[in-house]
C-alpha cells in the first residue's frame, strides 16, 4: 500500500475542504442549537473555505517542492491574491449594500420590495476573524496530513 505522500495535492486540499465545512456546520448548528445544514455548502462564514482551501494548497505544495520551488513561489502570489480579494469583496459589499439601503429608503417603495430588496442584501462576507480560521484550518490540515510517511 503506498504511502500519504504519494497521493495528489488536490485529494488532500478536496478533503481539508471537506473538513472545513464539516467543522463549519457543526459549529453554526451548535451555536443556533439546531442542524444548519445550509453551512455545508456556504463558502464563507467561520472559516472562511476560499482561505483553507488556498493555504492547504500552499503548505501542501511547499512541502512536496521545497518553500524556493517554482511551484510553491507561484502558489503563494496565488494564496495571497485570493486571500486580498476575499477581504476587499467584504469592504465593496458593505459599500454597495449601504448606497442601495439609502436608495430604497429615498424612495417611497411598499414595504414588501422593501423587505425583499433588504433580504437579498443579505452581506454574506469574509470577516478577516472567517478568514484568519480557515488558514488556520488550512494550514494545521496540510501539516497534519500531508507530510505523509515518506
Amino acid at each position: 500500500m503506498s504511502g500519504l505522500s504519494e497521493w495528489p495535492v488536490w485529494l488532500f486540499v478536496a478533503a481539508c475542504g471537506i473538513l472545513n465545512q464539516i467543522v463549519k456546520t457543526t459549529a453554526y448548528s451548535f451555536a443556533s442549537k439546531r442542524i444548519i445544514l445550509s453551512a455545508v455548502v456556504q463558502p464563507h462564514g467561520l472559516p472562511s473555505l476560499p482561505a483553507a482551501l488556498m493555504t492547504c494548497l500552499l503548505v501542501l505544495i511547499s512541502l512536496k517542492s521545497g518553500w524556493h520551488s517554482g511551484p510553491a513561489s507561484f502558489a503563494v502570489v496565488f494564496a495571497v491574491v485570493v486571500l486580498h480579494d476575499l477581504m476587499k469583496v467584504r469592504g465593496a459589499a458593505q459599500e454597495q449594500r449601504l448606497v442601495v439601503f439609502q436608495l430604497v429608503d429615498s424612495l417611497i417603495v411598499p414595504e414588501p420590495l422593501r423587505s425583499r430588496v433588504a433580504g437579498y442584501l443579505d452581506v454574506k462576507v469574509h470577516h478577516p476573524a472567517h478568514v484568519l480560521m480557515g488558514v488556520l484550518v488550512g494550514g494545521f490540515f496540510a501539516l497534519a496530513f500531508g507530510l505523509g510517511d515518506g
